[in-house]
């Protein structure tokens, strides 16, 4: 009887950690034609309640042929992982160029209707994107076991983008308008995804917001006058992990998880903000755990992890604690 009772009492122990906790996979840049193991292990061992897919989840590079986007998400949808992934996890999905269909491709890309379409339907999505959506973006508050609101932001950078310049643009005005209108509802933290950059300064060879006019200091500008407590950005296109960081840049500080490359590796880039990495694993499963209330060790805080799963050991950590980000 007193072995029933210790079982008892260390499952409610464990339940209640587990209300206390939110576990989050970040899934991008994946290789449809290479081997993934990194899916199997996010989905048998890590097991997350959310999956967020940063974009260039394939590769479907095309100008004309819109079935050849269809199929290559075909082949994501068969890699061993995804379909456990996708009945045991929610899906928090945007999309970058290789997706969307061609290489830093914007507005003017000739498939983007085509491509829209399909993205809504291959993950799921009629409900959160309507037929007449002008792109991919949307949002959603999920209330955690817990009482909290964990907010996601699914930006779309490419439907109205415009090439990189002075005067570019990366959103379009409706976009931005709904924007403003997210971050103005109650949550207790917000993620917001892009499938390129946030954090990354000029000068660099890659894709950024910094590279598409006032856009950037627009979306800070965007935070700091709705008083949006509790930003995150998520991001990808870069073959590897890192963390970037921005003093003060929200009226608290920016922070920046980049964790792309699923299956593949890349040279970095010098950054002059990085604050973690590069982390060149390249079967990555990058995780963050948001610990709502106060552990042991810690104040209220988002641990992120990255795992090189062909062995199982951590290649990277980092700590953002809640007061750091305005909370």
């Amino acid at each position: 009887m007193k072995n029933i009772h210790i079982l008892i009492c260390l499952f409610v122990v464990a339940n209640i950690q587990a209300q206390d906790s939110t576990n989050i996979a970040i899934i991008g840049c994946h290789k449809q034609n290479n081997s993934a193991p990194a899916l199997e292990y996010i989905a048998n061992i890590m097991q997350p309640d959310y999956c967020i897919w940063v974009g260039d989840n394939v590769y479907a590079d095309t100008r004309n042929d819109a079935q050849h986007i269809q199929n290559q998400l075909d082949k994501l949808a068969a890699k061993p992982g995804f379909e456990e992934l996708r009945d045991n996890s929610t899906f928090m999905v945007t999309w970058d160029d290789h997706d969307y269909g061609l290489n830093n491709e914007g507005k003017d890309y000739p498939l983007k209707e085509e491509s829209k379409q399909i993205h809504r339907t291959f993950w799921q999505l009629e409900d959160e994107i309507p037929a007449d959506h002008d792109g991919v973006y949307y949002a959603k508050l999920e209330e955690q076991a817990n009482g909290k609101i964990l907010q996601f932001i699914m930006l779309d950078g490419r439907y109205n983008r415009d090439d990189e310049g002075k005067k570019a643009d990366a959103l379009g005005e409706k976009q931005w308008a709904w924007l403003e209108a997210e971050l103005q509802k109650p949550a207790d933290l917000r993620l917001i995804v892009s499938g390129y950059q946030v954090l990354l300064d000029c000068p660099t060879r890659w894709e950024a917001w910094a590279k598409l006019g006032d856009s950037r200091k627009r979306l800070f500008d965007l935070i700091k006058t709705t008083e949006a407590k509790g930003v995150v950005f998520i991001t990808g296109d870069q073959h590897y992990v890192e963390i970037l960081k921005k003093k003060n840049a929200l009226g608290y500080d920016a922070y920046e998880i980049m964790a792309s490359g699923i299956n593949q590796t890349e040279r970095p880039s010098r950054r002059n903000n990085r604050i973690l990495g590069p982390d060149l694993t390249k079967h990555s499963a990058p995780q963050i755990t948001i610990y709502w209330k106060e552990t042991d060790e810690y104040a209220p805080h988002i641990y992120f992890k990255n795992i090189a799963v062909e062995t199982g050991k951590k290649t990277s950590k980092y700590r953002i604690f809640m007061s750091d980000i305005g909370l």
